[in-house]
C-alpha cells in the first residue's frame, strides 16, 4: 500500500485510532476528513504528501508531528481541528498550503524542526523564511516586531475565536484572504501604514470590531473584506483606496454613514448591501464603476449624494434600477 484515496476514510466518526504503514507515500484530500473520533494519529516518514482537507474537521486530535520526510501540507489539511494543542514540522517541509491550520482555536505551541531552510517559529508563529510571511498564528499570538513578518498569510488567524485584540506590526505590507475571518472575539485591531493591501474576507465576520482605520498606504479593499461585521459602526477610508471590492462592507449592520473618497473609481456589486443602519452615503465624482445591487437592502437609506452632474450619474448607470426608492442628489439636480 502505497497510497491513502481521496475520502478514504472520510465521516468515520467512529474511528479512534489508525496505524498508517511505512509504505505510504501520500494521504489524500480529505481522506480522514471528519473524523471527530480520531484523537491521534502517526504519519510515517515515508509519506510525502498530506492533501487537501486530510484531517480537516478531526475535532479530537490533540497534537500533531510531521515527519521529516513531508515535504507538502496542502490547502486546508488540518482545518477546524479545535482540539489540537501542538503542532511540530519536520526539516522537509517546503510547502504549506493556505488556511492549513486555519481554525484550530485550542493551537498554543509551534515548532519547527530546526533544520528545516523554509519556515521557522517562535513558538506560537509558523513563519515562512523566504517570504516573511506568517502562516498560522496562536490563538495568545503576538506577531514578531522584528522584521521577520512581511505579511500575514491566507487564513492565518480564520476562525480563533478566542483572539481579542492584534497588533501589526510596520514591516508587513498586505493581509492576505480570510487572514481573520470569523474572528469573533476581536475587538481591536491595529493596522500599520505599511500595509497596501487587505485581501477577499480578511476581515469578514469579525462581529466584535466596532472601528477600524485603513491605512493611508491601502490601494484597494478586497471582496467581501468587512463582510458581516455587525458591530462596526464607523469605518475610514483613505484617499489613497481606488477600489471598494464587491461586498466589501456588506451586512455591516452597524453602519449609519460612508464617505467615500475622492481617490475612488470604482464600487463593487453589492459593496454596501444589507447595511441596514446606512441613512448617509456620499459619492464623489470620481467613480466611473457601480456593481449592481450596491445598497440592495440598505432599509434606512433614502438618498444618496452624488458629487457629480445628472449626466455622469447616468452614464455610470442609465437605469439605476439597483437603487430602488433611494433619490440621488446630484450637483445640478435630483434623480429619482
Amino acid at each position: 500500500m502505497t497510497s491513502i484515496g481521496y475520502g478514504a476514510f472520510e465521516e468515520c466518526a467512529n474511528l479512534i485510532s489508525i496505524t498508517i504503514p511505512d509504505s505510504v507515500a501520500s494521504i489524500g484530500s480529505e481522506a480522514f476528513s471528519g473524523c471527530v473520533g480520531l484523537t491521534s494519529i502517526t504519519i510515517p516518514n515515508s509519506c510525502t504528501s498530506i492533501g487537501d482537507w486530510a484531517f480537516s474537521g478531526c475535532t479530537g486530535l490533540t497534537s500533531v508531528t510531521i515527519p521529516d520526510g513531508v515535504t507538502s501540507i496542502k490547502y486546508g489539511a488540518f482545518t477546524g481541528c479545535v482540539d489540537l494543542t501542538s503542532i511540530t514540522i519536520g526539516n522537509s517541509v517546503a510547502s504549506i498550503g493556505d488556511q492549513a491550520f486555519s481554525g484550530c482555536t485550542g493551537l498554543t505551541s509551534i515548532t519547527v524542526d530546526k533544520d528545516n531552510t523554509k519556515y521557522h517559529s517562535n513558538g506560537n508563529c509558523l513563519i515562512e523564511t523566504g517570504r516573511k510571511t506568517l502562516i498560522l498564528g496562536c490563538k495568545n499570538s503576538v506577531i514578531p516586531s522584528d522584521g521577520s513578518v512581511t505579511s500575514i498569510g491566507s487564513g492565518a488567524f480564520s476562525g480563533c475565536t478566542e483572539l481579542t485584540s492584534i497588533t501589526i506590526p510596520d514591516s508587513v505590507t498586505s493581509i492576505g484572504n480570510h487572514a481573520f475571518s470569523d474572528c469573533t472575539g476581536l475587538t481591536s485591531v491595529t493596522i500599520p501604514n505599511s500595509v497596501t493591501s487587505i485581501g477577499s474576507g480578511a476581515f469578514s465576520g469579525c462581529k466584535g470590531l466596532t472601528s477600524i482605520t485603513i491605512p493611508a498606504g491601502v490601494t484597494r479593499i478586497g471582496e467581501g473584506a468587512f463582510s458581516g461585521c455587525t458591530g462596526l459602526t464607523s469605518i475610514a477610508i483613505p484617499d489613497s483606496v481606488t477600489s471598494i471590492g464587491s461586498s466589501a462592507f456588506s451586512g455591516c449592520t452597524g453602519l449609519t454613514s460612508i464617505a467615500i473618497p475622492d481617490s475612488v473609481t470604482s464600487i463593487g456589486s453589492e459593496a454596501f448591501s444589507g447595511c441596514t443602519g446606512l441613512t448617509s452615503v456620499t459619492i464623489p465624482d470620481s467613480v466611473t464603476s457601480i456593481g449592481s445591487h450596491v445598497f440592495y437592502g440598505c432599509a434606512s437609506l433614502t438618498s444618496i449624494q452624488y458629487n457629480g452632474t445628472k449626466e455622469q450619474w447616468i452614464a455610470i448607470n442609465e437605469s439605476c434600477e439597483w437603487l430602488g426608492l433611494v433619490v440621488v442628489h446630484c450637483s445640478d439636480g435630483d434623480i429619482n
